[in-house]
């Protein structure tokens, strides 16, 4: 006879008994669960169906690790860097053939997801702060960008800040 397969259906225990026999007079009180081979191999089958659903936690639970693990890769390839500069024009005039820019480096802070980076320009201080214009982030590479100024003021300082969220 072969262990049954309890796979598709639920389990229910059997309650076990003892055979009771009374040693005054020899007779069966209480029959007792026989310990035979059906009996037998649906315990069997159950220990397999734990076993199964054991596995099968376990490998919900290493594929749910294994995915926190690959998002905590994610945040730690994951660069968010600061710094300032400083955009110098020359004398303000009306008329110029191209906005005065200045190149930020970053040296050492390699961006992978290039140029898929994303810059936050923040004004500090200018010449002129009602004529400073947009700031315009542009030519982002690996190793730096270019930041330029739309507006007339002689000069304007500002924070950057990376952030490279599409690692």
């Amino acid at each position: 006879m072969s262990i049954p397969d309890l796979r598709n259906q639920s389990y229910d225990p059997i309650e076990w008994e003892d055979r009771v026999v009374d040693s005054a007079t020899g007779n069966v009180l209480v029959e007792g669960t026989p310990v035979n081979e059906v009996n037998l191999n649906r315990m069997e089958s159950g220990l397999m169906v734990a076993l199964y659903d054991i596995g099968a936690a376990l490998l919900a639970v290493l594929q749910e690790a294994n995915a926190n693990r690959i998002e905590l890769q994610k945040y730690r390839n994951q660069r968010i860097l600061q710094g300032q500069a400083t955009i110098a024009g020359s004398a303000a005039t009306y008329f110029r053939d191209s906005e005065p820019f200045v190149s930020v480096s970053l040296t050492g802070y390699a961006q992978i997801n290039a140029p898929d980076y994303d810059v936050l320009i923040t004004p500090l201080s200018a010449s002129d702060m009602g004529a400073v214009g947009d700031l315009v982030v542009y030519d982002k590479t690996q190793n730096g960008f270019k930041v330029k100024m739309t507006g007339s003021a002689t000069s304007v300082t500002f924070m950057w800040t990376l952030i490279n969220p599409r690692v």
